[in-house]
């Protein structure tokens, strides 16, 4: 990955964080850091799962767009879903 993709992925975190914040505010990880990390580490592995497997969608700096925002939100939901995961099975 190319110093480009580093920011592209960090680009499209930042835009997944702030479009989630408004849409639904109440699933979304604390903090803006870290929020922003797994979306980047979201976008990333989606990428890479992608250019391993299959292809699909545009390529940019050796980032693949469609899977790094999907990637993206998908890893960012799955954290902010994961506390009220723990208080439905009784563990929080």
């Amino acid at each position: 990955m190319s110093i480009l993709g580093f920011f592209l992925l960090l680009a499209i975190a930042v835009a997944v964080r702030l479009l989630g914040t408004k849409l639904v505010p109440l699933l979304m990880p604390s903090g803006r850091v870290r929020t922003v990390a797994l979306g980047w580490l979201g976008g990333f592995l989606a990428s890479l799962v992608d250019i391993v497997f299959w292809q699909f969608g545009p390529q940019v700096a050796g980032i693949s767009l469609i899977a790094a925002v999907i990637g993206c939100a998908l890893f960012i939901l799955a954290f902010g879903v994961a506390p009220f995961v723990k208080i439905l099975l009784g563990k929080g």
